[in-house]
Formats: structure tokens, sequence, C-alpha cells
């Protein structure tokens, strides 16, 4: 946002320079981004009279001038065209640095002196066409400050706003803010806002998409002169960086930055009344003022007549309906347009403008009347003409906002002030936030209509610490109550996970939760994923509902790059369908074990990594994060080895989760040329482990006593039920019970096998005698003919 300080003045009286006025703005948020005093340049720089004009003696495209400055007569060398004798121009005297970074000394040029420059608008660093030097007008007296004459006796602020300060994009914003920092009154508008008269406003506008326009003013002007802009209004638009244009351009340009509302002047003869606001048609083109044709949607707002769209609502006109030298009749336009809209208008279009950028950040809808009086005011005294009453059209889809409740305790508490509230509502006042209720200790605060970012208590408390001044909050340490951060079990037992696996030579994997559908239904066919409405693409469609698959796949690409010898493994969250629809999230770990176990040596024989290796690995696992008694139980997913799979069960008898060799078939849809070894493991595996973890034994001190049996049993039965039920012949005594043999063949009845197994004993406060050892022996044996059909083998 620019603006020039003697214009800011008109909105407020203050003796405060323009650097005390920057350093106030950006402590209160408005941030200075630079300060030019536009003077700069321009010192040396005073204006002359050509006393006469002749050809240059030693040069046809050079000229001798003689230029009176004050009391000063200067010979200069010129190599312009458009000037002669009695015209009165811009001359800058040696030693002037020009806007433009020319440095002018006094020189010879082809023999001649010259002890200056008669400067051109582009040297001075002004806008507009650049063709010879700058003439000024006849009755400018000569010798005076050029800087002067053209208002240049004035600095530039230019600020830096967030997007929530729209409300700022206008002078008599930046003067509000100023007045609320300094408690200093804005001076009143020379016009108040309007009461519409009574007319036929259907006639003028009808409003068709309320949604995109909830408020339209509009009115005809007749009889107005296009012609340039007085000296005053083309040197403050130029000083902000804006070409003048014409009067009644030039006018709803100045509104548009002194009032922050965007105005359109339409040339009345081009137009079949009444003016319609509504949605664009799908196709529909729109030639706009920069000459580009712009194909709209239906989610865009145009102005139109009854035969063709006539401007982009709030981003830009029509080059059809512009106005032109030979403009006699407006029709001025002023409007509030839903931000939103907007700005997906503009970005869609890739449009920028000064009217979109202040519509889509929010402008006032209560200011339309008196910024279309003031343009109407001004208009009438650039160009003539008269003017009709206005039209106006409220589709009721704005209103003000309710009253926000503050509590200036809690204000104070978190600001760290100690104001009392009608200091609070004084501040608050100079913002136009209206005091409109008061319960117990509550205060309710009407926004403004131009605050569109006042909404909830905290931004009423951002507000008079701000105006309050940030410098003025004292700096005090907080008092802080320090603990230990509790620690989630699951995050414990994750960390032993990781710890172990990685200990086994397992490397972590890390997968997105999606998958494709087809790879769901080759592992998990019984379940129906939820399918992603807007998937990155078909390898991931679907949520996954187990974490196996992804690892199979990391494992296919391992090996297609000649990594054979695999342990991975990952834990993640899968998502299950429920019965009613709904979804649950469930965190699981899975491992892949594939390949050779060893590399090539001389000393172990390789062998491929099978089943029994991944059970080893599991069982580590689950005993070191705290289980005890687990079982395996035949059983699994039907994407497994029939052979070669188990369930894997608690000594209570819960679901841990699965272990298993991937089936032949699903192995060679995959592409995979050696076997793969998986598990996955449940949520309660890790959760339930934590618990368990609790009934670990510390070890004895005492010695143990090892016992092995060889038992012959059905052939059917799992050697994991014996070992269980020896366990629960003594649980005090037995510490651990394993198979270390098994036999079938050769003086065996058919139909049975041999199961080596060594018992261990031992107590926790004593050696234990032999005969404790025979009772316990002989209880084993007995019990695992009564419960297993297990005969000892002679």
């Amino acid at each position: 946002m620019k603006f020039t300080y003697r214009w800011l003045l008109q909105h407020i009286e203050t003796d405060l320079a323009p650097e005390t006025i920057g350093d106030r703005l950006t402590l209160a948020g408005l941030e200075l981004e630079g300060l030019t005093d536009l003077r700069q340049g321009l010192e040396r720089v005073q204006t002359g009279l050509l006393l006469a004009v002749a050809p240059h003696p030693n040069a046809d495209r050079l000229t001798l001038c003689q230029v009176q400055v004050g009391a000063e007569r200067l010979t200069i060398v010129c190599g312009a065209t458009n000037h002669r004798a009695g015209d009165k121009v811009a001359v800058a005297r040696a030693g002037a640095n020009l806007p433009n970074g020319l440095t002018i000394q006094t020189s010879t040029v082809r023999g001649q002196l010259s002890e200056g420059m008669l400067c051109s608008r582009a040297e001075l660093g002004l806008a507009g066409p650049s063709d010879g030097i700058l003439i000024l007008p006849p009755e400018t007296a000569d010798g005076l400050p050029l800087a002067a004459l053209l208002g240049r006796e004035d600095h530039l602020f230019e600020l830096s706003l967030t997007p929530n300060r729209g409300d700022c994009l206008g002078v008599r914003g930046i003067a509000r803010e100023l007045s609320a920092v300094t408690q200093t009154p804005l001076r009143p508008l020379s016009i108040a806002a309007p009461t519409p008269q009574a007319c036929d406003t259907a006639a003028l506008v009808q409003i068709a998409d309320g949604v995109g326009c909830p408020r339209y003013a509009g009115r005809i002007v007749r009889g107005v002169r296009i012609g340039p802009s007085p000296d005053w209004l083309r040197l403050r638009l130029e000083a902000v960086g804006l070409r003048s244009i014409n009067n009644v351009v030039d006018v709803t340009n100045y509104i548009l930055l002194d009032l922050n509302q965007p105005l359109h002047a339409f040339d009345l003869a081009r137009l079949h009344l009444p003016l319609q606001v509504r949605r664009a048609r799908p196709g529909e083109v729109l030639r706009t003022l920069d000459g580009v044709d712009r194909t709209l949607d239906a989610e865009m707002t145009v102005i139109a007549d009854a035969q063709r769209a006539l401007a982009l609502a709030g981003i830009m006109g029509g080059e059809e309906s512009g106005v032109t030298a030979a403009t006699t009749d407006l029709f001025l336009e002023a409007a509030y347009f839903e931000p939103i809209r907007i700005a997906r208008t503009g970005r869609r279009l890739g449009i920028t403008s000064d009217s979109r950028h202040r519509f889509e950040r929010g402008t006032d809808p209560e200011g339309l009347l008196l910024a279309l009086e003031q343009a109407t005011r001004l208009i009438l005294e650039l160009a003539g003409g008269q003017a009709e009453p206005i039209g106006w059209v409220d589709a009721g889809s704005w209103s003000l906002p309710p009253p926000v409740a503050m509590r200036p305790r809690r204000i104070n508490q978190l600001g760290g002030i100690a104001l009392t509230p009608e200091a609070m509502t004084t501040l608050l006042g100079y913002l136009g936030c209206t005091l409109v209720g008061r319960e117990a200790e509550t205060l309710l605060f009407q926004p403004p209509s131009h605050r569109h970012d006042l909404r909830r208590e905290e931004d009423l408390l951002e507000e008079v610490i701000r105006l309050y001044g940030y410098d003025q909050v004292q700096t005090s340490l907080p008092r802080l109550e320090i603990s230990a951060p509790a620690v989630e079990p699951l995050a414990l037992t994750l960390e032993t996970v990781h710890h172990i696996l990685g200990g086994q030579g397992y490397r972590e994997a890390i997968n997105y939760a999606f998958i494709s559908a087809e790879l769901q239904q080759r592992f998990e066919p019984t379940l129906t994923a939820t399918a992603l409405l807007n998937p990155i693409s078909e390898e991931q469609a679907v949520l996954r509902t187990g974490l196996a698959a992804g690892l199979v796949e990391n494992g296919r690409r391992n090996l297609d790059r000649g990594n054979l010898q695999l342990r991975l493994y990952e834990t993640g969250r899968v998502f299950l369908p429920t019965a009613e629809g709904g979804l649950v999230e469930a965190r699981r770990l899975a491992g892949l074990l594939s390949g050779p176990l060893h590399g090539s040596n001389w000393h172990t024989p390789s062998r491929e990594a099978d089943f029994f290796d991944l059970k080893g690995d599991v069982e580590a696992l689950l005993q070191g994060i705290g289980w005890r008694g687990v079982r395996f139980v035949a059983g699994g997913p039907a994407f497994l080895h029939p052979g070669c799979k188990a369930v894997v069960v608690s000594a209570t008898g819960v679901s841990l989760g699965w272990i298993g060799q991937l089936h032949p078939s699903v192995q060679a849809q995959q592409g995979l040329p050696q076997a793969v070894q998986l598990f996955e493991l449940e949520e309660g595996a890790l959760t339930g482990a934590v618990q368990s973890s609790a009934a670990s034994r510390m070890a004895s001190r005492f010695p143990s006593v090892e016992r092995d049996f060889a038992f012959v049993v059905a052939e059917a039965l799992p050697c994991a039920d014996l070992l269980a039920e020896i366990g629960r012949v003594d649980p005090v005594l037995i510490r651990t019970s394993h198979l270390f043999d098994l036999y079938a063949g050769q003086h065996l009845a058919t139909g049975y096998k041999s199961l080596a197994v060594r018992v261990v004993l031992q107590a926790d406060d004593r050696t234990l005698t032999e005969q404790e050892v025979r009772v316990v022996t002989e209880r084993i044996v007995q019990q695992m003919q009564e419960r297993c059909g297990a005969t000892l083998r002679g």
C-alpha cells in the first residue's frame, strides 16, 4: 500500500514526522517497507525560461539554449526538438543527481559550454510519455524548485499489509489506524453518505447472484466532458505509481486509494439498462480492458446487460463498455462482492488488479454510498455534468456479524497488562468497535463493517494489546512447573521392538497406508478395503487392511535389484471395515524373512531361511517384550503355505497374530524367485505384552536341574500342546521345556512320532533335592500319558 504524507494529513491532524509515523505504524503491525523523500533527485532542479534557442554551430542535431533560472542565465546544449524560445522548462543544475541515476556536470559539448541539462519526464522520474523535454505551463515562474511545483515536497510511504488487514488498503484506513495508535481524532469527511432517493432502481440494476454480490449501487451522470485531470489529481496519482488516464478514470482510482472502495465507470451509451449482476454462462467470452478475451464459467460473477457481459465483477471492466474520449454519459458502479468468489475467479483467469486485491480481502459493505457520492462530487467538479439519483440494491446476503464477547480480566491475564474496561473500550472505539452491552464481567462489542477479521475474543485481545503497544508490555518470565512427561506403554514396547529386530538384522520399512486394489484382493479377498475418492495412482487406491502386502512389494523390489538376503519389518496402521460400514484403525507389526541366512563363507554352509528361522525370531521378539507361554497353533491366512503357517496364541488363548511362508501361487503371482517367510502381530500383541512383562521372573541363584524325556505320541499331536501340558504339571518348579529332537520311522508304529523334550527344573529359594526332582518327573510322565496319550520311548 502506497500513500503520501500530505495525503494522510487530509484525514488526520498530526504533527508527527513521517519517520515517526512509520515507526508507530510498524509497532502497530502495519510494517513500513519503505519511506522515500519525493524530493530526492530534484534538489538541484529548478524551473527556467528559454530565452533563445539556436542551432549548435558544430552539430546538426543539437541546439544551443539560453535559459533564465531565477537571477542567473545559463548556457545549455540540448538534443531535444520540441522546445522553442519562451517555453518554461525543468533545468537540472550542475551537481544534480537525477532520479534516473544521471549526474549532471558542467561540460563542453562539441566545443560549446553546457552548464546543465533540460530534463524530460523520464529523467525526472515522472510517469507519462517522455518524447522530448518537459514543457511546463506558461504561467510558471522561473527559478522555482521543481519539487515544489510538482507537489514533490512530500514523503512516500510503502506498507506491507497482512491479508487480514484489507481495511488498510485505503488512506482513510491508514489514518484510522494512526488515530487509534496516537489516540488522535480523525478529520471528518467533507461529505456524508447520502440517503438513496426515490428512483426506479429496477430500471438501473438487478441482482440475480445475491451470493456473489450482496450489495450494489449505481448512478447515472449525464453531460460529462472527458479530458485530462488537473495537476493536483494527476500528481497525486503519479506519486504513488499510477498513470493518469483521464479525469473520470482518475477519479475512480483516487477513490479506490483514498476510501478503499473500487469503482467502475461505464459508458452509458454502450449499455442496455437495466444492468444485471449474474453468474457467467459456461463458455461466455468477455474481452477485458487489457485486450484479452476471457472464457468464463458458471462460478464467476459478471456485470451484464440484456445482450452481453460487460465486466468481470470486482476484477476488471470490459473493453466494449469502457470510458473513452467520446463518452458524455456515465454509469458509475459501487458494489460489495463476495471475497472468496473474487479470489477464485482471479486465480482461475490469472488476472491481477487493484480491485481484485481489495475485494478478495473484503471491502466495507457500508461504505458504498459514501464512496459513490464522493466520486460523483469530484466528477461533477472536474468533468461537469448532472447526476441522477442513486440506484441501491441490497440482496440481503450480508449483515453485520454478531457482537463479540470480551472479558477484560481475561485480556489482562493473557496480555500481561493491567487496563481498565473503560480504557479497553476507548482503544477499541478508535477502531470503530461499539460497546453494545455488558453482562457481569463481560463486555459486548459490535465490530465495524470494515473489519472482517474481528470475530472472536482473541481478535479483540490482539487489537487491545496492539493499540496499547507491544513495547509497553512488561517483560517477565512465566512460572513453569515442569513434570516428567507420561510415556505411553506402547511407545516403550515399540522402542524394544526396534531394538530386538534391529539386533536380529532386520531393517525397518516405511510404506504408505495405501495399496492397489489388486494387491488387496490377492492377499485379503474377504475384506472390502475402503477406496480413496481421489487416489494418487492405481497403486495407491485403497486403505490397507494388513501390512504383509506392502512388505512383499518391498521384497519384490529388492529382489529385482539383486538384494537376495532380506530381513524387513514395519510398524504401522491398518484400516479395517466394520459391519456397520465404519472403519477401525489399528496398529500392527509385520516382518519378512527371505533368502540365504548367511553370506557365502568357508566355515558355514549356506542355506535358505525357512519357517522355523522366522519362528525363532518371533519367539525371541515376543519373549523380549514380555510374553511367556506363547504357542503356535496350526492356521493362518489363505495366502500362506498350508503346511507352513501358524497362529500365534498367548498362554490365555488370545490370538496375537500369525506366521508362515507365502503360498507358492501368490509367490509366483508377485514374481518372487525365492520363498518368503512372513509374520504379522496384532496391536494386542504389543499392548498386552507390557502387562505380561510384570510376571517375568528374577533369575534364581540356585542351580537348575535338567531332565530329558522321549515321548512317543500320535503324529497329529502338535509339539506345542505337549510342551504346554508339561508346563502345567508344576508351574513353580518347571522353568522351561523345549523340543530338541524329532524322530519318525523305523521302530515306531505307523502314525506315531518320537518327541525328545528337555525340561529345566529350578527353585527360587533352595537347591532341589533328588526326591523333589523325581516326584516332578514322575508326574510329567503320568500326566502326559493321561492328557496326551504319550508313552516313554524305551
